[in-house]
C-alpha cells in the first residue's frame, strides 16, 4: 500500500492506493474505495467506482497523479 501526498494547497486528504492487478491500481480513503487508475500505456485513465469493471471513467490524464487528483475531487451538484 502506498500513500500519496496531494499538493498542500488542496484540502488534505489522505489517499491509499494498493495494486490490484498489472496497470491496474485502487484509490481510497480510509473509509472509502474511490475508484481505479488504470495505465494505459502512458495515459492514465481514472475510474469512479467501487467495481472497475462497472466504474464510470473520469477522465484520461497525462500522469498518474493527476488521475488520482481527478478521483480525489468530489462530484460538483448543480
Amino acid at each position: 500500500m502506498t500513500v500519496v501526498s496531494i499538493e498542500p494547497l488542496r484540502r488534505s486528504v489522505r489517499i491509499l492506493t494498493r495494486d490490484v492487478a498489472p496497470g491496474l491500481v485502487q484509490v481510497s480513503t480510509p473509509d472509502r474505495v474511490l475508484g481505479f487508475v488504470r495505465d494505459d500505456g502512458g495515459r492514465f485513465t481514472a475510474l469512479r467506482g467501487i467495481d472497475p469493471r462497472a466504474a464510470d471513467e473520469v477522465g484520461r490524464y497525462p500522469s498518474r497523479g493527476l488521475a488520482l487528483e481527478a478521483l480525489r475531487l468530489r462530484k460538483r451538484s448543480l
